[in-house]
């Protein structure tokens, strides 16, 4: 079934809103850091992994809600200003 571009737009598909822009290295220093904290921590408790790996996916999950909540708002404001913008100037 095709999509249509609301249902490309939600799904984050249309622009590719989930590649990361990484211009200053930020997101690979803080990727790289959170590799490292995550092999500290699995060392540390090997006994533990199953209660890791169950952190890892609710907080993935989690982030994944947050930037679907946030790209909605995000083009809800964009379309109130577009709203705004055509309105006769008094």
């Amino acid at each position: 079934m095709s999509k249509n571009i609301l249902d490309g737009l939600y799904d984050y598909d249309l622009f590719h809103l989930t590649e990361i822009e990484d211009t200053d290295g930020a997101y690979r220093a803080a990727l790289d850091r959170l590799v490292k904290a995550e092999a500290e921590l699995k060392n540390a408790n090997p006994n533990s992994t199953e209660i890791l790996d169950e952190y890892q996916s609710a907080d993935i999950e989690l982030h994944n809600l947050s930037r679907r909540n946030e790209f909605r708002k995000g083009f809800k404001v964009g379309a109130q200003l577009v709203l705004e913008m055509i309105k006769p100037i008094k």
